[in-house]
């Protein structure tokens, strides 16, 4: 008789909170830890004056690439997520991102805690709050890293 060894399948988890994102590779024994220090991360980009959540997102991307690289090892990483922001991206106090599908050269891998809200002060009037639904963003984003 053969015994089958079963196949590992690699997994992302993450776990978001207000100051900070943990994302987690991985595959059997193996586990990589990453962490996105949002306070820091958004002093840093507000003080350099850099497009805060173009950067935020190349970030998130590269640092899941990271945690799965370091626990399973791949050329191409497929990434697919939307983001939805509460009004328009300039005046919006909460952006959440979803993360849809990750596939690292061709294999889909299992996605655990898979949505990261960012969110800060409401600083709108009241109109602009009861109005922003007609402003409300949503895009799909795909991403080949």
């Amino acid at each position: 008789m053969s015994e089958e060894n079963p196949i590992i399948k690699p997994i992302i988890k993450i776990k978001s909170d207000p100051e900070i994102i943990r994302i987690v590779g991985k595959k059997g024994g193996d586990v990589s830890l990453q962490d996105i220090n949002l306070q820091f991360l958004m002093a840093t980009l507000w003080w350099e004056g850099t497009p805060q959540l173009e950067t935020f997102f190349n970030i998130m991307e590269l640092t899941i690439k990271r945690a799965l690289q370091e626990v399973h090892p791949h050329d191409k990483l497929v990434l697919d997520y939307t983001y939805t922001a509460n009004d328009t991206l300039e005046d919006a106090s909460e952006i959440a991102v979803e993360i849809e599908n990750i596939e690292a050269d061709g294999e889909v891998l299992d996605v655990e805690g898979d949505i990261i809200i960012l969110s800060g002060n409401d600083d709108r009037g009241f109109f602009k709050k009861m109005t922003s639904f007609r402003r409300k963003v949503k895009e799909n984003v795909h991403r080949e890293i």
